[in-house]
């Protein structure tokens, strides 16, 4: 027995030595230099009670006693590993690299000694690891990556397989270049051992096996593939097609059919949302097939079908960017083209902006000679409305039998009749088809017009929905549309998706929101994320709403107005007495989020009476935020991070990447919006900025330094930069946007890291390479859009423009244009507006930002080439930026060697400098330039643009020459 105790002493005691983390020995902040002596201290305490133990076991005369005889019982694992410095570096450096466990149970021996490398130096470090086998089961991964591991690309779910994120307890082994622990890397051994070798670019670092050496220069020979950003960087530009042909097309019914699409009330997967009138509570859903549904929030609830047997969809598309719906039918060489939208049958009563009295407007042009039978089915969705077919003011109509409430209305056309009347009289849903059937004689059209009021129309307003007349209604709904297209900033391109797609994403956000008036008559606004997801009263997606929408759709086009009512709903309805804001599952990110869209509408209107109408609020929240990040810093894990809960599946407080850059952005733009403003509490929002961006910086590159390297597609190995800065590594056993979606390149989004720097490159090239489906450059909630401002922070228009047009053909359908939100293997839902916000904020920056940062507007940074062919032009007007409202025109004359860009500011702001880039269709180098007539030397031909510092004038002509 004596020997049993003596044994799992020295077992108990060398197991809490290996598994002291390097945490421990580096301390998670520089005040803790003393941890490294108590470290010392313990180590060597240990020894004498080692010693002492075994001292007794040998005088007792215990066979074979030592630490190797225990360690070898618990099967103990070896490794000689040599790690070579400065094999590409042009500069010398010197560099003391520091070898430590990077997991429990790993013993690790090596000298630390001082090396100089680069410049053609290359020094060789050995240091011998040992460690425990695990014995502890793997990681199931959740359903998305499980997805993901199943269906992407086979190098990508290679790769993803041997991650050691799959296995608790796997060895690793850290090696540190920066005393700190903010620069270095972490090997896992399980991979060295299958790999045998790991180039790391990044760190200019080669790792292999030290008794089965592999020579650097072969290793490089032996690697295939490229990373996805090199690749796009020398093939030819992305295109909208190149992207349509890979996304299968979420609104083609024949080509998509998967089991997460969202169902509402018989009907499956994609629905475009359309309503007549902003804040209107009655809303319609349109499916693939032309079928009508009520928005989750209506009141109003019924199914209308139609269906033409035997025919064959042929496609769906909006007309013109606006809330027109044509879809097409074909059957024995017969079409039928359906349109439909929605008009006001009335104007809503004083003081009940949202009670608009509305119509589906559906017209259906059946042509072809032949017979023709159109099924039509009108469910009520309530038990005590039993519909019937009868004739009011000389009009076939579908009533409530009890009340003459009228649900539907339909002039079949002169070549149809109406018959094969149905009525089901179920309890549940009460049913009513019929048809309508007739002969087509060759090059007849029959136009039949279907008008579905909601709420139901009163019996006497028969005659006034009689006379609502399709062509008349049709101009009137353009016009209304048009005029809120008119009211705001104006973009367009020599691309007609594009141009399409930026006015629909204008009416998807003005079709959301929803006037509604308590018990009392009070008005309220209902701001769901969708009008087809989740619940439907209250604002409470502050971070989706106010940053994706009320920001990167009103703010940027110029509807301040709308975006300040909105935000205010959100006040009303989310913030708490402390000033924090709630919301669904009470992410934590919320709070700082309003702070930031409120400061960047501020910074983009210079609105200081609205500025002033939201000051009140807006510094409750900022007490809030303040405080937190004050509490932050006196935790005792003295990472000064906030732990907050990050989304509605990830609801534990943990230090989340996505919740911090948010509060270093809300308190930053926050503090720069108060600063333009004059408020005294300017510099206290930006030093607590300040102070955490400081810690996130510190904190997430010891993380990346800990987590495991993760291998990327051309075969060399780079730092993983983890969602969850207490938990270095991937987490494949949660939610993959909790990872990805929400994860930490948002870090580099919000400028809160270098977008420049090693963290942001890390992360870009794992998304592209490792956690984007089949590498298409998209995650799997799009409205997220992590890197593709990125991109263009680090001055990569080819990456930009990849993600641009990949987004489009992912995150809306191909020609309804209609958004999205989980785009695989999760429920998809439909017609969420802060998707469109993700992408115009894109977009609107490829065209002209303040990204820099330094009081820069840049003109042109990534516009495709293709549209500054021979002939076409680029026009913005009225766009809001930092420096007042911008009109922008660039006009091609490539063929005469011409590309002229005119600038006008229309307020007395101006940015310290212009820079106007001309990506020549062609790429052709810039070979001078005119600035007003004057000649102009200030320009760089290797990144094609002109530059004007400090300017003055309120318009600039800018003329390149080729």
């Amino acid at each position: 027995m004596i020997w049993q105790f003596i044994e799992r002493a020295i077992r108990f005691g060398a197991r809490r030595d290996r598994a002291m983390p390097p945490a421990v020995a580096v301390g998670m902040c520089e005040s803790r230099g003393k941890v490294l002596q108590l470290a010392e201290s313990r180590g060597r305490e240990f020894c004498r009670r080692c010693s002492c133990i075994l001292a007794i076991a040998f005088a007792l005369g215990w066979p074979n006693a030592g630490l190797d005889s225990v360690f070898a019982a618990e099967g103990r694992e070896k490794l000689a590993v040599q790690v070579s410095f400065g094999h590409r570096g042009t500069e010398r450096k010197t560099l003391t690299p520091r070898f430590m466990a990077g997991s429990p149970g790993v013993e690790v021996t090596a000298v630390p000694r001082e090396i100089t490398v680069g410049g053609g130096a290359v020094e060789v470090v050995k240091v011998e690891v040992a460690w425990d086998k695990s014995a502890l089961s793997a990681r199931q991964p959740h359903s998305i990556w499980k997805y993901l591991l199943e269906n992407s690309v086979s190098n990508q779910v290679e790769r993803l397989k041997h991650d050691p994120a799959f296995r608790p307890g796997v060895p690793l082994l850290t090696v540190l270049t920066a005393p700190d622990g903010t620069a270095g890397f972490t090997i896992g051994l399980e991979q060295l051992k299958l790999h045998k070798a790991m180039w790391l670019p990044e760190h200019d670092a080669f790792v292999t096996l030290a008794d089965s050496q592999i020579g650097f220069s072969a290793h490089l020979a032996s690697l295939k593939g490229e990373r996805i950003l090199d690749r796009v960087r020398r093939q030819p530009e992305s295109t909208l097609a190149e992207w349509t042909n890979k996304w299968e097309d979420i609104g083609n019914p024949v080509q998509y059919d998967k089991p997460w699409e969202s169902t509402w009330l018989g009907t499956k997967g994609h629905l475009t949302g359309l309503t007549a009138r902003y804040g209107s509570v009655y809303k319609f859903g349109i499916d693939r097939w032309a079928n009508v549904r009520p928005d989750l929030g209506s009141p109003h609830k019924f199914r209308f079908d139609l269906a033409w047997r035997e025919s064959k969809w042929s496609g769906q598309r909006i007309v013109d960017g606006l809330p027109i719906l044509s879809t097409t039918f074909k059957r024995n060489g017969q079409s039928c083209e359906i349109e439909q939208f929605a008009a006001p049958l009335s104007e809503p009563p004083a003081n009940r902006r949202g009670e608009v009295a509305s119509v589906l407007m559906t017209v259906m042009h059946v042509s072809g000679a032949g017979p023709i039978n159109l099924g039509f089915r009108l469910s009520t969705e309530n038990t005590n409305c039993q519909p019937e077919l009868r004739q009011i003011s000389g009009q076939n109509c579908v009533v409530d039998r009890a009340t003459g409430g009228l649900w539907l209305m339909i002039h079949p056309g002169q070549a149809l009749a109406i018959a094969n009347i149905r009525v089901a009289q179920a309890d549940t849903n009460p049913t009513i088809e019929f048809d309508c059937v007739g002969e087509l004689s060759t090059g007849q059209t029959n136009t039949l017009v279907v008008k579905l009021p909601s709420p139901v129309a009163a019996t006497e307003a028969a005659s006034t929905l009689a006379a609502l007349d399709y062509a008349k209604a049709r101009q009137a709904t353009i016009r209304y549309w048009e005029s809120w297209l008119a009211r705001g900033a104006r973009f367009e391109v020599p691309e007609k998706h594009v141009n399409d797609l930026c006015r629909a994403s204008l009416w998807h956000a003005l079709a959301l929101p929803r006037y509604r008036n308590d018990t009392t008559g009070a008005e309220l606004m209902d701001l769901p994320y969708s009008n087809f997801a989740y619940g439907q009263t209250g604002a409470d997606w502050p971070i989706n709403h106010a940053v994706y929408v009320d920001y990167m759709i009103h703010g940027l086009r110029g509807y301040f107005a709308v975006a300040e009512e909105e935000l205010a709903s959100m006040f009303k309805s989310q913030q708490k007495d402390d000033g924090r804001i709630s919301g669904y599952a009470d992410w934590g990110v919320n709070s700082p989020a309003m702070l930031y869209a409120v400061a960047q509408n501020y910074l983009l209107s210079r609105d200081r009476m609205a500025f002033d109408r939201q000051l009140p609020q807006a510094l409750k929240t900022l007490d809030w935020c303040i405080a937190r990040v004050k509490k932050s810093q006196e935790a005792k894990d003295a990472s000064g991070l906030v732990v907050e809960p990050l989304n509605d599946l990830s609801k534990e407080p943990r230090p989340w990447a996505f919740l911090n850059a948010y509060y270093v952005a809300g308190l930053e733009k926050f503090g720069a919006a108060l600063e333009a403003h004059g408020h005294p509490r300017a510099e206290e929002a930006k030093s607590v900025a300040e102070l955490l961006r400081d810690c996130v910086r510190r904190e997430f590159a010891r993380a990346s330094v800990k987590a495991p390297v993760v291998q990327l597609e051309d075969g060399s190995w780079i730092n993983l930069v983890p969602s969850d800065a207490a938990e270095p590594r991937r987490l494949v056993e949660q939610w993959y946007p909790t990872d990805v979606d929400t994860g930490p390149l948002h870090l580099a989004r919000l400028s809160v890291v270098d977008p420049r720097g090693w963290l942001a490159a890390a992360m870009l090239n794992d998304h592209e390479d490792n956690l984007f489906l089949n590498q298409w450059g998209m995650a799997n909630e799009p409205v997220y859009n992590q890197q593709g401002t990125v991109c263009l922070l680090r001055d990569e228009p080819e990456a930009a423009i990849w993600t641009f047009y990949s987004m489009m053909a992912c995150a809306f359908s191909h020609n309804q244009l209609t958004p999205l939100e989980h785009r695989w293997a999760w429920g998809q839902y439909y017609m969420p507006p802060s998707t469109d916000g993700a992408w115009f904020e894109l977009y609107r920056n490829m065209l002209l930002n303040e990204l820099r940062g330094d009081g820069t507007l840049f003109i042109g940074e990534a516009v495709p080439r293709p549209w500054l062919a021979d002939g076409k032009q680029i026009v913005v007007a009225g766009a809001p930026t930092y420096f007042g409202p911008v009109n922008l025109r660039i006009s091609s004359a490539s063929a005469t060697g011409l590309i002229t860009a005119s600038i006008e500011f229309l307020s007395d702001r101006r940015p310290s400098a212009i820079l106007v880039r001309i990506r020549h269709p062609e790429k052709k180098p810039l070979q001078s330039a005119m600035v007003n007539d004057a000649q102009w030397t200030d320009l760089d031909p290797a990144k094609e643009w002109i530059r004007i510092q400090k300017p003055t004038e309120a318009r600039y002509v800018v003329i390149a020459r080729y």
